[in-house]
C-alpha cells in the first residue's frame, strides 16, 4: 500500500532542534544566496516538475476537476495549513467570485457566488450556497467556519440542487475531512503572534486493529480583537476557538466500509459591535466593557455506509447536527448616537438560536471506471430550529419591539428524489442530463410579551404559519474534448431557494397582522468555459463565462429609528468571467491564481417601491466588480547550516485584492478597493518545520461590510457604520509530522 504524502514527509523524519531551526531561518533568509539554494535543489531533489493531482467529489464520485463539466475549484488540506487558512472564511475569500459577509456577529454570515444570493440575508435558514460538511449539509448561519484536519475544501459554482441538496441557488462549498489510515501518522502545530494569538493543534491516526482504523484532531485558538473598547482602553474581547473530531473507519468487509465521526466546535466572542466610520485609529467602539459577550457550540454526528457491488457503489448516509448560541449585545453603540442624537442610550438585546438537524441519503452510483456515469438517490432533510429573544430593554425608546420576551420556533421538512447521468455520444464527447423533484414544509410559531417598561398597548401577540413547496431543479451539460490536454463545455442549470419565515418580523407584534413569509428565489444560470491542462503537467489552466437570472431573491429591510423590520423580493442579473490558473514554472517554484470579473444588479421594482431606496439598476451589494488571488510558492534545498544535515526553505506569498463594490442594496456608499498580503517563511529539517508569518504584511486598512443610517432629526446628522479588518499581524510558528 503507497502511503501519502504526509506520511512520505512524516517518515523521513529526522529529529530537530526548534531552536537550531530558528537560527537556520534567519541564516537562510540573509546569508545564502539564491545561486546555492538552486544549485542545493538540482542535486536533492529529481522529482518531475509537475503540479499535484487533485480529486474533487462535485458529482458525488471522485473525478479529476477537468473532467467536470461546470466550475470547480479545491483546496487542498496541505495548501490550506501552508496558508495558514484555518477558518472556512479564510478559505473562501481566497476565492474570487465569492463574497463572504459576516456583519454584526457569526450567525449573521452571508454568502455569494457570482453575484448570486440574498441581497440581505431574511433568515438564517438560507441557503444561497449550501455548506456540506462531509455530506452534511449546513447553512451558512449554522455551520461552523473551522478547517481542521480536512483532506480538501471544494468550491461549485453555480446551482447545485440537482446533487447537493435544497435551495443551494449560487453554488455549494464541501469540507471533506480527513480519514483514519491504516498506518500511523500524527501532526503536532503551535503557533504564537501578537495581540497574544496562540494556537494548538494536534492530529494522530492510525490502526486499532486489522480492520479498524480511529483518527483524532484536537485544536485550541484565540486573538485578542484588534477593536479596542473607548471606555477603558481594552481590546473589546478575546475570541477563542476549541475545536475537536473523532473518527472510526471500519472495513467490515470486501467492498463494505463504515466511516463515522463526531466532532464539537465551540467559539466564544467571536461577535462584534459595529463602529462609527472612521473608525479611529486604533479601532474604537464605545460601549460598556463586558456589555458584550457570546458562545456558540455545534456538535455534528455523521455516518456513512458504502458498498461495492463491482458494477455499482451504495452509499447509506446519516447526520446529525445540534447548534447552541448565547449572545448579548448592546444596541447603541457610543460613538455612533453621539453623532446621531447627540448621547449614548442604554439598551441591550439578549438572544438565544438553538438547531437541530437531521440528514439522511440512500445513494446509488455506476462505478468510477464506468463508461456511463450515473447517480440516483433518495434524500430526507429535517431541521428545528428556535430564535429567542430575552432580558431585552431600552431606555431611549420604550416602544422598541424587540424591548420584549420574544419566542419563536421554526421547522423544516424536505424530501427529494434525484438522479443524474453521463452519456459518451463519441468518443469525445458527453452529455450530462440530472433532476432533482423536493417537497418541503415550513411551519412557524412565535409569541411576543412586551417588557415591563416597554410602553406599547400592544402587551401580548401571537403569529402561528405554515407553507408548502414542491420544485424542480436540474441542469443539463454538454462537454468535449478537443484534445487530450483541452476540454470546452457548456451548461445551464436551474436552482431554487424556498420561501419560509423571517428571523426578525415585527408585524405581527405592531399591527396584529401576520408576517407574511417571504416568496422562493429562482434563478437560471447558463456557463461556457474550458478547462486545459498542459502534455507536461506543468500548466493548469480553467476560464468560464456566466450569465445568471434571478428572480425574487430575498432583502431584509431594517429602520434602526423604529427597530422595525420589512421584507422585499427582488430580482436580480450577473455576469461575467472565472479564469484561474496553476503553473510550475521551476522545481521550486509553483505560481497560482485567479481573477473574476463580476457586474451583478438588481432588476425591476419590488413590493417595497423605490421608497425603499433599492432602485432597479443599483449593485448587488458587497459584489465586487474584479477580485483576483495571486500566490507564489518558492521551495527549495538550502545548504547543512547551524546543524541541520538537509534543511529546506518554504516561502510562500499570496496576495488578494477586492475591488470597490457597493455597501447596501440602496448604494448609498462604496467600499474601497484594497490588496491584502499574506507572507509565510519556513525552514524544514525532516518533519520538522520552524515558520514565520504575517498576516496583511503591509498593514492595509480595509472594510469588512458597511451600512447607512439617515439623521434621526431633520437637519440632524447621519453616520456611515462598519467594521474594519485586522492590520498587519505578525508571528511563529512550529509544525511536527511524524
Amino acid at each position: 500500500m503507497s502511503m501519502p504524502p504526509r506520511s512520505v514527509r512524516a517518515a523521513s523524519l529526522v529529529p530537530a532542534r526548534p531552536v537550531a531551526l530558528v537560527l537556520a531561518l534567519a541564516g537562510a533568509f540573509g546569508l545564502w544566496p539564491l545561486e546555492y539554494a538552486h544549485a542545493a535543489n538540482n542535486t536533492a531533489d529529481d522529482a518531475p516538475v509537475t503540479l499535484g493531482t487533485v480529486t474533487v467529489s462535485a458529482r458525488r464520485a471522485e473525478e479529476q476537476p477537468k473532467d467536470i463539466p461546470f466550475s470547480v475549484s479545491a483546496l487542498s488540506g496541505e495548501e490550506a495549513e501552508a496558508r495558514r487558512l484555518h477558518t472556512l472564511e479564510d478559505v473562501l475569500r481566497q476565492t474570487p467570485g465569492i463574497d463572504f459577509v459576516t456583519n454584526m456577529g457569526v450567525a449573521n454570515t452571508t454568502l455569494r457566488i457570482r453575484g448570486v444570493g440574498a441581497l440581505q440575508k431574511v433568515s438564517s435558514d438560507d441557503t444561497s450556497v449550501v455548506i456540506n460538511v462531509d455530506g452534511m449539509p449546513m447553512s451558512a448561519a449554522s455551520a461552523t467556519l473551522n478547517v481542521l484536519d480536512v483532506e480538501r475544501v471544494e468550491v461549485l459554482k453555480g446551482p447545485q440542487g440537482t446533487l447537493y441538496g435544497r435551495n443551494s441557488e449560487a453554488g455549494a462549498v464541501n469540507i471533506v475531512t480527513r480519514k483514519p489510515t491504516r498506518w500511523f501518522e500524527g501532526q503536532v502545530r503551535a503557533e504564537m503572534g501578537e495581540d497574544h494569538h496562540r494556537l494548538v493543534e494536534g492530529v494522530a491516526s492510525g490502526p486499532l486493529s486489522d480492520t479498524v482504523s480511529a483518527r483524532i484532531a484536537l485544536r485550541s485558538s484565540g486573538i485578542d480583537n484588534h477593536i479596542e473598547n473607548a471606555r477603558d482602553g481594552k481590546p473589546l474581547n478575546e475570541p477563542r476557538e476549541q475545536n475537536g473530531r473523532a473518527s472510526l473507519l471500519w472495513q467490515i468487509g470486501a467492498g463494505t466500509a463504515l466511516n463515522v465521526s463526531a466532532g464539537r466546535e465551540e467559539q466564544k466572542h467571536r461577535d462584534w459591535l459595529y463602529l462609527l466610520h472612521p473608525y479611529g485609529d486604533p479601532a474604537q467602539v464605545d460601549g460598556p466593557p463586558g456589555g458584550e459577550s457570546n458562545r456558540r457550540a455545534v456538535n455534528r454526528y455523521n455516518a456513512e455506509l458504502t458498498h461495492d457491488f463491482g458494477h455499482s457503489v451504495l452509499t447509506l448516509l446519516s447526520g446529525y447536527s445540534r447548534t447552541h448560541h448565547d449572545s448579548t449585545t448592546p444596541i447603541y453603540e457610543g460613538r455612533t448616537y453621539t453623532q446621531l442624537i447627540g448621547f449614548a442610550p442604554d439598551a441591550s438585546w439578549s438572544s438565544v438560536a438553538r438547531e437541530k438537524a437531521w440528514n439522511h441519503e440512500v445513494r446509488l452510483a455506476s462505478a468510477p471506471e464506468a463508461r456511463v456515469f450515473w447517480v440516483v438517490g433518495l434524500n430526507s432533510f429535517r431541521a428545528d430550529r428556535s430564535l429567542d429573544r430575552i432580558d431585552s430593554y431600552d431606555t431611549f425608546y420604550p416602544d422598541n419591539p424587540t424591548a420584549s420576551d420574544t419566542f419563536r420556533d421554526f421547522s423544516t421538512d424536505a424530501d427529494a428524489l434525484f438522479a443524474e447521468a453521463t452519456w459518451p455520444l463519441t468518443d469525445a464527447t458527453k452529455l450530462t442530463l440530472g433532476g432533482r423533484y423536493t417537497r418541503e414544509k415550513k411551519t412557524y410559531k412565535a409569541l411576543w410579551i412586551a417588557s415591563p417598561d416597554n410602553s406599547s398597548p400592544i402587551r401580548e401577540a401571537r403569529d402561528d404559519q405554515k407553507l408548502s413547496d414542491d420544485y424542480a431543479t436540474g441542469r443539463i451539460a454538454l462537454g468535449h474534448a478537443l484534445s487530450p490536454q483541452l476540454n470546452v463545455y457548456g451548461i445551464y442549470a436551474r436552482g431554487y431557494k424556498a420561501g419560509g419565515f423571517d428571523d426578525e418580523g415585527t408585524n405581527f407584534n405592531t399591527a396584529f397582522q401576520p408576517d407574511a413569509p417571504y416568496k422562493a428565489a429562482e434563478v437560471d444560470s447558463y456557463e461556457a468555459g474550458l478547462k486545459y491542462e498542459s502534455a507536461d503537467r506543468r500548466l493548469a489552466l480553467n476560464a468560464a463565462l456566466f450569465f445568471n437570472q434571478v428572480r425574487n431573491d430575498h432583502l431584509l429591510m431594517f429602520d434602526p429609528q423604529s427597530m422595525t423590520t420589512n421584507k422585499d423580493n427582488r430580482d436580480t442579473e450577473s455576469r461575467g468571467l472565472d479564469l484561474d490558473a496553476q503553473w510550475r514554472a521551476t522545481q521550486a517554484l509553483t505560481l497560482s491564481g485567479g481573477i473574476a470579473y463580476t457586474r451583478a444588479k438588481i432588476e425591476g421594482v419590488g413590493t417595497a417601491g423605490d421608497d425603499s431606496g433599492v432602485r432597479s439598476g443599483n449593485g448587488v451589494p458587497e459584489v465586487p466588480r474584479w477580485g483576483a488571488t495571486l500566490s507564489a510558492t518558492y521551495e527549495t534545498a538550502l545548504p547543512p547550516m547551524a546543524g541541520l544535515a538537509s534543511p529546506r526553505l518554504n516561502a510562500k506569498l499570496t496576495n488578494r485584492y477586492v475591488g470597490k463594490r457597493p455597501a447596501d442594496p440602496q448604494n448609498t456608499f462604496d467600499l474601497k478597493a484594497y490588496n491584502k498580503l499574506d507572507l509565510r517563511l519556513g525552514l524544514q529539517q525532516g518533519g520538522t518545520e520552524v515558520y514565520l508569518w504575517a498576516d496583511n504584511l503591509l498593514d492595509k486598512q480595509y472594510d469588512l461590510y458597511g451600512y447607512y443610517i439617515a439623521p434621526y432629526l431633520p437637519g440632524g446628522s447621519d453616520a456611515r457604520i462598519g467594521a474594519p479588518g485586522r492590520g498587519r499581524s505578525l508571528g511563529v510558528g512550529l509544525n511536527v509530522l511524524f
